[in-house]
């Protein structure tokens, strides 16, 4: 859903932000529409996977690929244009036990769905640009109005870009500017 948003925009900015990078296809999209692309992930292997996509295409230059937890190894002031974010959302099951903790972080979001959710929305703040815009992937399982009550409350704008509905949840495609 945040790819198929990125395609469609012809924006031009100056540095965007992908947080959970994963093998870099976000991070790839942005390159198109930004000068300067970070893309961040906790996992080693996904910020090989994205080095690797990132050098295959030949854009080193336009990247810099960062291995850390959400926005806490970025110290920064407000320079983000665009960021996307594309959380591990589901709530933690009974069978996740069984699986190993990197595994885990690609789609658990702890208890409630809201653990990465709620850090980043505590966090984004010091880094986006006043201008700036955020798309933020949200399910229906995770509590989303409880992301649009908080973000409301911390001044910001949210709009519903698209939606799609599956048998056992609905996903939500946030974006997010200062109102």
């Amino acid at each position: 859903m945040i790819a198929d948003f990125l395609y469609s925009l012809n924006n031009e900015y100056e540095y965007g932000l992908d947080i959970g990078c994963g093998c870099g296809i976000l991070t790839l999209m942005l390159t198109r529409i930004c000068k300067h692309v970070i893309a961040i992930d906790v996992s080693s292997l996904a910020t090989k996977n994205t080095f690797y996509n990132v050098k295959l295409n030949g854009l080193q230059q336009k990247v810099s690929v960062i291995r850390g937890d959400l926005i806490t190894s970025i110290k920064f002031k407000p320079i983000f244009d665009i960021i996307t974010f594309n959380p591990p959302y589901l709530p933690m099951n009974d069978f996740d036990k069984y699986v190993y903790e990197e595994e885990l972080r690609m789609w658990c979001g702890g208890f409630n769905g809201r653990l990465l959710v709620d850090r980043f929305l505590d966090t984004f703040k010091n880094i986006l640009k006043p201008s700036g815009e955020v798309l933020l992937l949200q399910s229906s399982l995770s509590d989303h109005k409880k992301t649009i009550d908080k973000l409301t409350n911390m001044g910001f704008k949210i709009s519903i870009i698209s939606e799609k509905s599956f048998f056992y949840e609905k996903l939500y495609l946030f974006k997010v500017t200062l109102a």
